[in-house]
């Protein structure tokens, strides 16, 4: 499957891919073939804090660091400093806010949203408390995966 959709990868896709033999990662490759995409897939530079910081708490052995190395090298890494990053992230903060979303308990989440629809790419998440309530505003563009089985959340 050649997939023509660009994608910003959420933090806990990124952590699928460097665990070794992952079923997640795997189903994500099957289903949307972002090795064979001519995107190159994107995450925020929140992500790599947050996989840094996972590596760290969890005591990460050396092999799993230096995947985690080659894997942010594949990807195109988006920094959060535009203005347009900064105004939406205020937008989807307040909006998440005032109909009580689960993605303001996490304001990274809120800056890989924001992130992500201000790069115009589609955010691929196993965080379905975070992103499914989103589905379907113009706030994001979101496929939700099960974070156990990596098959897509219709």
């Amino acid at each position: 499957m050649v997939n023509a959709t660009p994608y910003l990868l959420d933090t806990n896709i990124v952590l699928h891919a460097t665990r070794k033999d992952s079923p997640v990662s795997a189903a994500v490759d099957a289903q949307f073939g972002l090795r064979q995409s001519p995107f190159r897939p994107a995450i925020c530079e929140v992500t790599i804090a947050e996989l840094w910081a996972f590596a760290q708490s969890a005591k990460w052995g050396e092999k799993r660091k230096l995947l985690l190395e080659e894997i942010v090298q594949q990807l195109l890494v988006i920094p959060i400093s535009r203005r347009e990053i900064h105004q939406r992230w205020a937008e989807l903060y307040s909006h998440a806010r005032s109909k009580g979303l689960a993605i303001q308990t996490d304001h990274n989440d809120v800056w890989i949203a924001a992130t992500a629809h201000v790069a115009g790419l589609k955010l691929l998440s196993a965080d379905a408390a975070a992103y499914l309530p989103l589905r379907g505003t113009p706030w994001i563009d979101v496929a939700v995966i099960d974070a156990k089985t990596g098959i897509l959340i219709p």
